[in-house]
């Protein structure tokens, strides 16, 4: 064997050497890395196996209605859950007892419980949203008997009181906890609190150690929102016109908006049929759910999710914000106003209408809604009383296509409103660079152009509240959790559109329409409210000659504007479609109850005093001649049934509301039995006929609506007893309303 040489001996070194210094410099690399490049997801890990770190999930905030009112709030339900590892440790002699009592407590399958203490793992839940009463029993079970395997953590659940109230302006909350529809979705930000933590040091057998290693991170509740929503008025507007869409069964739903038409404060805003906020998935259109259930039944699971969520996102919309359509003549007032402010057209001018007019050669003519042979010559004040399209194609033409823009721009129906909701759509509009003859005709009067209502009562407002264009909003301020306000919003004006001057001939001439002309459907006694109907056809709609859109927009008090209702129907089926018809009876019905509680009271004539209502005297226990004397002398007339010298019992009971000239039956023996008579349907027929067939039962009528007084009215429907036996005596309600585009 050859003697090393110290050649060879140097080059052993070197190689020696190399390695080592190669495995350093590696072995540095790899520590820089760790130490320093990677160090944050290097004590991640560490801090995985050395601490425990638990969410403390923060409350999402509140909302509220102007007066303090919940519309949602974050209430405090718990998981359920079964420690496995736990249970095999300590418990697995208490298996019946822990499967038993959750399945009573949890309406759980034992056997479901038992299969989830045998897995794999440490946590497994047995039940979500379980109420605290229930958990704490639960719990309390548990500790009684010494098993520690079984626990309840807190969680937040969102829940709206008022169900279905004002649904589609509240929205809702995806599974994930975010809001993903209406002030749920816009103000999230504000809503989302900051979840805190909990985190303490476990040992290698994942125990706690002390407690002086445990730190703690507070959540931070979401701010809450108070909104300008008043539940009374949303629920007032939501009856009205959930009982217009029934009625009228609107194949495309109905919505309406009640707005303070200064300040763009939103008081109400309705899409019917809603939806309740704690149950979102559920469809509660029949029609849908039926044809969802059979598609599910099919099998085709990609076909089923895709038109589940198309009902879903029908069922959640806004139609307020976000559905365009055609305004019809409730439009007229933008033209109106804007002809009046350029100086256009006077208030003594006047139009012809024949019934049709012809505006481009070779196109056919456009008709007026009346078919009588048209309204003949009529003054300005007349042909919006009378809503003629040939009038106010004549006010269009007058006014000319550029003025006509500028003005649908300048009342803000070129863009968006800029209201605090999500998912608002934009209009679609025929600019001037496009704008036809007969475009310009057809606009005037509101069929051209594609607005949403919240377009629509903006720029209503705008006419009738000095000019100005407001921006509407629906959140009035934001608080943080301990009361300090975050954020306040106050009312924005964009631009003054029309003079007040011009503002006051609109006001003057809208309440003409309604109170003036007292046959409309609108008209409440007692009250100065100004308004204009509105029917428009689908025309960009397969069959949209027959298919309408029926309106109503209301202020009130007439001279000097508070309150503003707009009411819209889609696609109503029933028979009647012009809005006068279908959406005015809307705006009277809410109104005459917003309009008290809001503080606003009836001031009548001499001539309303002599045809209000009287309330039925108690004339119980009172001898007869006198009873008859209290009851006439209301303008009542008295039948007395039997021979006795007491009256002892009456019908209509004592404070019931009725017309002067009804009957009041008082009986004056007690073993007399009361005749019952079938109360027939009036649907259709006039007041005169509706009357005398109710008095020949018998009967008192009771008319109700706008319109209940004046001639050609007909019934819409017996408000109470339809197709019911009812004692003689009874007040029978009816609504009566005139089908026709007037007003």
């Amino acid at each position: 064997m050859e003697k090393s040489t110290a050649s060879m001996k140097a080059k052993l070194f070197l190689i020696v050497f190399s390695i080592m210094l190669a495995v350093m410099v590696y072995i540095s690399a790899v520590m820089y890395n760790v130490a320093v490049r990677e160090s944050d997801k290097y004590q991640a890990l560490a801090n995985d196996q050395q601490f425990k770190t638990v969410t403390v999930a923060a409350n999402r905030g509140s909302i509220y209605d102007r007066n303090g009112q919940v519309l949602a709030q974050s209430v405090t339900v718990y998981t359920v859950f079964v420690d496995p590892g736990t249970y095999r440790e300590r418990d697995s002699d208490h298996e019946n007892y822990i499967c038993d009592t959750l399945a009573q407590y949890l309406d759980v399958e034992a056997s479901e419980v038992r299969e989830k203490l045998y897995k794999n793992n440490r946590y497994q839940v047995v039940a979500r949203e379980v109420d605290k009463e229930t958990a704490t029993a639960i719990m309390t079970a548990m500790s009684d008997s010494g098993i520690t395997s079984v626990g309840a953590t807190p969680t937040a659940k969102r829940y709206y009181p008022h169900n279905d109230l004002a649904a589609n302006v509240i929205g809702h909350l995806h599974y994930d906890g975010y809001g993903i529809y209406g002030l749920e979705s816009y103000y999230d930000d504000y809503l989302t609190g900051v979840d805190g933590k909990i985190i303490t040091a476990i040992d290698a057998f994942s125990r706690e150690i002390q407690y002086k290693y445990k730190q703690s991170y507070d959540a931070q509740d979401g701010d809450s929102i108070y909104t300008n929503i008043d539940t009374t008025i949303q629920y007032y507007t939501e009856k009205a016109l959930k009982s217009a869409v029934d009625l009228n069964r609107a194949r495309n739903k109905g919505c309406a908006i009640v707005m303070e038409c200064k300040t763009g404060k939103i008081l109400a805003m309705a899409t019917e049929p809603d939806y309740d906020l704690n149950a979102p998935a559920e469809i509660y259109d029949q029609n849908t759910a039926a044809l969802l259930e059979a598609l599910s039944a099919t099998g085709n699971e990609e076909e089923y999710n895709e038109a589940r969520s198309a009902a879903w996102n029908l069922q959640w919309t806004n139609k307020a914000i976000s559905s365009l359509y055609f305004p019809g003549s409730v439009f007229k007032v933008v033209t109106a106003s804007a002809a009046l402010e350029e100086r256009a057209i006077s208030m003594l001018d006047e139009f012809y209408c024949s019934g049709s007019v012809t505006v481009v050669k070779g196109v056919p003519p456009i008709h007026c809604w009346t078919t009588s042979g048209g309204h003949g010559t009529q003054n300005f004040v007349q042909a919006m009383t009378n809503s003629c399209n040939p009038a106010f194609i004549a006010i269009g033409q007058k006014l000319g296509a550029k003025a006509f823009t500028d003005y649908f721009k300048a009342f803000g129906l070129t863009e968006k409103t800029g209201i605090d909701l999500p998912a608002e759509t934009d209009s679609i509009f025929v600019p001037y660079s496009r704008m036809t003859t007969l475009d310009l005709a057809t606009s005037s009067f509101g069929q051209t152009n594609k607005i949403t209502p919240l377009q629509m009562i903006t720029a209503y407002a705008a006419v009738i509240n000095g000019g100005y264009l407001v921006t509407p909003y629906v959140v009035n301020k934001i608080v943080d959790a301990d009361g300090n306000i975050v954020k306040e919003f106050t009312p924005t004006i964009k631009r003054q559109v029309i003079s007040e001057e011009t503002s006051a001939l609109m006001r003057d001439t809208l309440e003409t329409v309604v109170t003036t002309n007292q046959g409309s459907n609108v008209y409440i006694k007692g009250y100065d409210i100004g308004g204009k109907s509105g029917t428009s056809q689908k025309l960009d709609e397969p069959g949209g000659e027959s298919k309408y859109v029926s309106s109503y927009c209301a202020f009130y008090p007439a001279e000097d504007p508070e309150i503003i209702m707009l009411v819209m129907v889609d696609d109503p089926s029933a028979g009647k479609y012009y809005g006068s018809a279908v959406a005015a009876p809307v705006v009277s019905e809410a109104f005459e109850e917003i309009l008290p509680y809001l503080g606003y009271y009836a001031e009548y004539s001499e001539e309303d005093i002599e045809s209000l209502d009287v309330n039925v005297p108690s004339v119980i226990n009172a001898d007869v001649e006198s009873a008859k004397a209290t009851v006439e002398a209301l303008g009542l007339t008295a039948e007395v049934i039997g021979n006795g010298d007491t009256v002892v019992r009456q019908v209509p009971t004592n404070s019931s509301a009725m017309p002067r000239g009804c009957s009041v039956v008082l009986y004056t023996e007690e073993d007399t039995e009361p005749e019952y008579v079938y109360v027939p349907d009036l649907t259709g027929k006039g007041l005169e006929y509706a009357n005398e067939k109710l008095a020949s039962l018998g009967l008192n009528l009771k008319p109700l609506g706008g319109a209940a007084r004046k001639e050609g009215a007909t019934c819409s429907g017996v408000m109470n007893y339809k197709d019911q036996y009812v004692e003689v005596g009874t007040i029978i309600e009816a609504y009566f309303i005139t089908n026709d585009e007037t007003g």
